[in-house]
């Protein structure tokens, strides 16, 4: 594996969400891989009306492994005695299910190495456009953003979200198709 240990020099901070590639009002010909806030901004009734087409049409489409822990969360996020708990577990549950293990990527040992690279290098990125990714939180979404990219690569697919860091890890990561929403 060929590493790089310093990004280009262009890539700083985001761009105007005016000029990043947009999602469509139908759905993008072409393997998608969706990531996560499609789900929860679908499940929720926010974005487009394409991204409710994009979870009815599962099958057409993939997830990064990530992607289905995030969805998982949930489980262990929400308390079991609040009353609207099992009813959005039902929810999750029932789209969890619909996911086909097939549609799923796992990434190997060198596409994590791939991604902790990628995402250091955005995190410098990001911190020369002003935003510091600081937190462990903050570490840990960005390394999942980039393994869902390095993951996307790979297989040629284009990722469909809403988060801004895929434009920097689209300018870092040669070769990375994006698709951008906004929740309106």
């Amino acid at each position: 594996m060929a590493r790089r240990s310093q990004p280009p020099a262009a890539v700083t901070g985001y761009r105007d969400r005016a000029e990043l590639p947009q999602l469509g009002a139908a759905v993008p010909h072409g393997t998608v891989l969706l990531d996560t806030n499609v789900f929860i901004n679908a499940l929720a009734g926010r974005g487009p009306l394409v991204l409710r087409s994009l979870l009815e049409n599962l099958p057409r489409s993939f997830i990064a492994a990530s992607t289905q822990a995030e969805l998982s969360w949930v489980r262990g996020r929400l308390d079991a005695g609040h009353r609207n708990t099992a009813r959005v577990l039902a929810v999750y549950d029932e789209l969890l299910s619909r996911l086909e293990p097939a549609k799923v990527l796992v990434p190997s040992n060198a596409d994590w190495l791939a991604a902790g690279e990628l995402a250091g290098r955005a995190a410098r990125a990001i911190a020369g456009g002003g935003r510091n990714p600081a937190t462990a939180f903050d570490r840990t979404e960005l390394i999942s953003d980039a393994l869902t990219a390095i993951l996307a690569r790979s297989a040629g697919f284009t990722v469909v979200t809403e988060d801004a860091d895929f434009d920097v890890l689209a300018r870092l990561a040669s070769g990375l198709t994006v698709l951008f929403y906004d929740r309106q």
